[in-house]
């Protein structure tokens, strides 16, 4: 399935999704707009793709909004414009206000990227527009 395309997710998706058992695997295209001038995935595509699916996670899985707090990522090796970018993310930890996540991207199956992720979950009352944190 995919993303909206709807405001920066759009500028730089579309971005993808599937579940595999309970797993959720996240994807997308690269292509020239998410290189720098080496001729290599950008840091800034890569950050904001983990950014978008963690938050993803959160929000389909447990229908709760939530804003990113801290976003901690390592670039372990260089993803090729044009490669295939997949990531899995694993929840570690959700509390009645924040959630802790750590995610992996690939580039043709090659480790490009890891991440620790923290949110801010917002109640289920505000989630559904009725106030509260």
């Amino acid at each position: 399935m995919a993303f909206s395309k709807d405001g920066f997710i759009g500028l730089l998706g579309p971005y993808h999704w599937r579940l595999e058992g309970e797993a959720y695997v996240y994807g997308f295209q690269s292509d020239a707009r998410h290189g720098n001038p080496n001729g290599v995935i950008h840091g800034g595509a890569l950050t904001a793709f983990a950014d978008t699916l963690t938050g993803h996670l959160i929000e389909h899985a447990f229908g709760r909004k939530c804003a990113t707090i801290a976003l901690d990522s390592r670039f372990v090796a260089a993803g090729k414009v044009g490669a295939w970018v997949e990531a899995r993310a694993r929840l570690h930890k959700l509390t009645k206000t924040l959630a802790f996540l750590d995610v992996d991207l690939e580039a043709e199956g090659e480790l490009i990227m890891t991440a620790q992720c923290v949110y801010r979950v917002f109640s289920l009352d505000a989630a559904h527009g009725r106030g509260g944190a």
